[in-house]
């Protein structure tokens, strides 16, 4: 029986991983919307659509252990995104970049591989310069901002050695940056670690606030497992930053002056990741419910109105049963729902895994 019992742990470790895999992984914070007031967002694996009538489809069909964290659009609505899957048979990463035009129609700007060049994102300027941010959180050795050119060329913008400090090019020092956005004013704002940095693009780096998670602490979670920092960030057309709080369950605005309030809270087990805003000042929050170590419960949109109205537009997990179409037209296979899908393969595993271990015990015991 040494074996068989050996057997069951193992096999029982392997169907938690499976359970457990979706919610351990980094949250999605890409938000975003559009000129006609269209709102798309990633639940880590689809890119779901809000149109202005309130109707929620999906945008992109989600691909099991294929991961879309970040959104952006450019001038003429095209969403992009930038996909990072895990070959787990040949043990390698996978990077790709796509671009979708708002009738769903995908191409690849970079095809899935694992060697990207250098520099390649979905963060663009005016001049079709590519910004990317190049760090290991896990070495802590170095994190640095590089930009590449449409020819190719690629240089360091600002950073150098982990750590904090302001400063220009290479002086200059970021921790752990989770968000990015483009200022009115061209500059790049940074969520770095528990601080808000602003990138001009001669690189010189300010730090707008920092230690955030010791002001305006009126909504700190009070969670003894609460972890992460900032996350998604989004400035209005005066210069204000907002910016997602994972940690403390809140929204933090940064106004001009450097004056740090909250302005939306979120309740257990929602917390912040991702924040965007339209032309007339409605902010829009991507949330996702997660209880620490293992419990993952879906996001969700909530609008924050300018006359201090909050309201929930979409909450993945509650659409099992809805009719959501996919917009995508690169061929890949519609999911009517993801959270359905990703539950029907892993009861499957799981009911698999355990008659396997019943039928291995059942044959010990007949010998």
């Amino acid at each position: 029986m040494r074996f068989t019992f050996s057997l069951f742990i193992s096999t029982l470790f392997v169907l938690g991983a499976l359970l457990v895999r979706n919610a351990e992984a980094h949250p999605a914070t890409g938000i975003v919307i559009d000129h006609a007031n269209r709102i798309y967002f990633s639940d880590l694996e689809t890119v779901w659509r809000i149109d202005n009538h309130g109707a929620l489809s999906i945008f992109r069909s989600g691909v099991n252990g294929r991961h879309v964290h970040e959104l952006t659009l450019d001038k003429e609505d095209n969403l992009y995104g930038a996909d990072i899957t895990y070959e787990p048979s040949r043990e390698r990463w996978l990077n790709a970049v796509w671009k979708m035009t708002p009738a769903g129609v995908l191409t690849y700007l970079l095809a899935p591989t694992d060697n990207p060049s250098q520099g390649i994102s979905i963060w663009r300027d005016c001049r079709g310069n590519m910004y990317s941010v190049e760090q290991n959180n896990h070495t802590k050795r170095e994190t640095l901002l590089m930009r590449r050119t449409p020819d190719g060329s690629v240089t360091r913008v600002a950073g150098g050695s982990y750590g904090h400090a302001d400063g220009q090019g290479r002086a200059a020092k970021f921790q752990s940056v989770n968000g990015m956005a483009w200022g009115m004013d061209g500059t790049l704002y940074l969520a770095d670690d528990m601080s808000v940095r602003r990138v001009a693009m001669d690189g010189a780096v300010k730090t707008l606030a920092a230690d955030l998670d010791k002001k305006a602490l009126d909504n700190v979670s009070g969670d003894e497992d609460s972890y992460g920092g900032l996350t998604g960030i989004t400035i209005d057309a005066t210069g204000d930053v907002y910016v997602a709080d994972y940690r403390n369950r809140r929204v933090v605005k940064i106004d001009s002056a450097g004056k740090v309030s909250t302005i939306v809270r979120a309740e257990p087990p929602f917390s912040p990741t991702g924040v965007t805003m339209d032309k007339r000042g409605n902010l829009y929050v991507l949330e996702v419910g997660f209880t620490p170590p293992r419990t993952y419960s879906g996001p969700r949109v909530r609008k924050f109105a300018r006359d201090g109205h909050l309201t929930t537009l979409a909450t993945i997990g509650q659409v099992e049963k809805s009719e959501a179409r996919s917009f995508v037209r690169d061929g890949e296979t519609e999911m009517s729902s993801v959270t359905g899908a990703v539950v029907k393969s892993r009861v499957a595993a799981i009911s698999f895994g355990l008659c396997a271990v019943c039928l291995i015990v059942w044959r010990k015991r007949k010998r």
